[in-house]
């Protein structure tokens, strides 16, 4: 399976796509791949973190968000949605890296198959599921042109762009969808936060405890 996809604006050229792979353990696995032309100064969020056993910040192991819903993967590098009745000590906002005008970002991120659903706020993929098959894929960026900006913007506190990248205030999303041969996925059977597409509700809040 090899699908691709092409998006264009004033301010940049995206080109992204999903195939069948075989990951480094040799496990069947899904390849996304996206490059992102900028033709003016853009600042996309496609940086997610976590911290590690120092409290540290790195890379997501995972590399992007997962979602199941009405039917379809949704890959998101974009805030995690949470639940409306709990507040997180942390959101985990994603970071942004810089594109020049004239230059490119090119990433791919493997996902092994099926998919497990997961994102910042919903890490455990041990959690129950019930196997499903998916015929269409959302990526879901989010990015901010500087020419919309006051000023630069910087880094995390004592962190470099280079390795943790930029914070960036009211980005927009890029939203990208794709039909794609069936895709088996694990729905998650409990509770999980889900990105909502606009037009969507986003998620209900988190049920009380079951009664022993």
């Amino acid at each position: 399976m090899h699908a691709s996809k092409q998006e264009r604006t004033s301010a940049f050229e995206l080109t992204w796509s999903l195939s069948n792979a075989r990951g480094a353990s040799g496990d069947p696995s899904l390849k996304l791949e996206y490059k992102i032309e900028a033709s003016e100064e853009l600042y996309v969020g496609d940086r997610l973190w976590d911290y590690d056993d120092k409290r540290e910040r790195v890379p997501d192991p995972f590399g992007v968000y997962r979602f199941v819903s009405n039917d379809s993967l949704r890959l998101v590098f974009a805030q995690a949605p949470y639940p409306p009745n709990v507040m997180p000590r942390i959101v985990y906002k994603p970071l942004f890296s810089r594109i020049r005008a004239g230059e490119a970002r090119q990433r791919e991120v493997w996902i092994k198959l099926p998919v497990d659903e997961y994102s910042s706020l919903a890490r455990d993929v041990n959690a129950p599921t019930v196997l499903e098959e998916v015929s269409r894929v959302f990526l879901v960026l989010s990015y901010r042109p500087r020419s919309t900006m006051d000023h630069d913007p910087a880094p995390p506190p004592n962190e470099t762009a280079e390795s943790a990248g930029y914070i960036v205030h009211d980005p927009v999303l890029i939203i990208s969808s794709l039909e794609v041969e069936p895709l088996p996925v694990k729905r998650r059977t409990g509770y999980i936060a889900r990105f909502p597409l606009p037009g969507e509700p986003g998620p209900g809040p988190v049920p009380p405890p079951s009664a022993p």
